[in-house]
């Protein structure tokens, strides 16, 4: 087999991605950490620290698990913080005969990673990222023959198409949608449970963005940082969830209040994001929580949440590859 180059973005740490069931001693993967991502805007010091500490635990359960993986560490001296230049110095060193990338979720990075792959002067492939529910062009083509882009409609395919919260092709009680029930104000009385924190030292890492002078926006406890950051923990935040915030998650989605920061959230954006999980485990699981728990849980909590994961977000991802550039 020819000597195939793959690179990882930080938001692609997808153990269950097809590219990592087999180990293969002729596959050679690379991630970085490059200024260009770091400084192309300003992010919180949260964002950043956090990207490069799951970027780096991902690395270490590739490893081993038998994948070969060259990481780039912002501080390497072998790091040329550019894709290009990184990929081209492996090719040669390597002698990699083929190079092969996830299709990223950005416009600015497709148009550069598809440059570079051109530049390297060896046959590439572009592969899915095999996270999303739909693809890129799906609320395009979805849209094509209507006048509107409403959200709604396209919500409804997405859960006809996979069948969930549905019975014999209908939405389950005969509703598609409680968003008129899920807008309360979180009265005085009622106490939000407490979020898992999962507990991380990344003074390393927070130490190694200053030294660079990365600019960035907010603040961090670097010896504190609660953000979950391996599957492991993402999927020990769902659970949290499910036991003791999905009860009333679709009545207080929309609340605000000074007293608690996260309400009855999940904090699970960040592991989406970067793909840690999936989306339709997510909800699949949270649909099968519900199923074991009706009693205590009425349909318009788990259809509230069910429509921020495979509706909202499936919808802005289209629209944002619709209306790019």
């Amino acid at each position: 087999m020819a000597r195939t180059l793959r690179l990882i973005l930080g938001d692609q740490l997808n153990i269950r991605h097809s590219w990592f069931g087999d180990v293969d001693g002729d596959m050679l993967y690379a991630m970085m950490e490059i200024r260009p991502e770091s400084e192309y805007a300003t992010h919180h010091i949260q964002k950043v620290a956090c990207f490069f500490a799951a970027m780096r635990r991902f690395r270490d359960r590739l490893r081993e698990a038998g994948h070969r993986v060259m990481y780039f560490t912002f501080d390497g001296s072998e790091n040329r913080h550019s894709f290009h230049d990184n990929l081209a110095a492996l090719v040669d060193s390597e002698s990699i005969e083929r190079f092969e990338y996830m299709l990223p979720d950005e416009y600015r990075l497709d148009r550069i990673l598809a440059e570079a792959a051109e530049r390297l002067a060896i046959p590439c492939t572009a592969v899915d990222s095999e996270h999303f529910l739909t693809d890129r062009d799906a609320v395009r083509r979805f849209f094509s023959d209507r006048k509107t882009c409403t959200m709604e409609y396209f919500y409804r395919e997405v859960r006809r198409r996979y069948g969930i919260l549905m019975e014999d092709g209908e939405p389950l009680t005969g509703r598609w949608n409680y968003d008129a029930e899920n807008r309360k104000s979180l009265p005085d009385a009622v106490s939000p449970p407490e979020p898992y924190l999962p507990e991380h030292d990344l003074s390393d890492i927070v130490a190694m963005i200053a030294a660079a002078g990365i600019e960035t926006i907010g603040s961090i406890d670097p010896a504190r940082v609660t953000w979950p950051l391996t599957r492991e923990e993402a999927l020990a935040g769902l659970d949290h969830f499910l036991a003791h915030g999905l009860a009333r998650f679709g009545a207080y989605q929309d609340a605000m209040t000074e007293r608690h920061p996260f309400l009855y959230h999940s904090r699970l954006s960040f592991a989406l994001n970067v793909k840690l999980i999936h989306p339709l485990e997510v909800v699949e699981r949270t649909v099968d929580w519900w199923r074991a728990h009706e009693a205590d849980i009425d349909i318009a909590q788990v259809e509230g949440f069910v429509r921020q994961i495979i509706g909202w977000r499936e919808y802005m991802r289209g629209i944002y590859w619709d209306k790019m550039p």
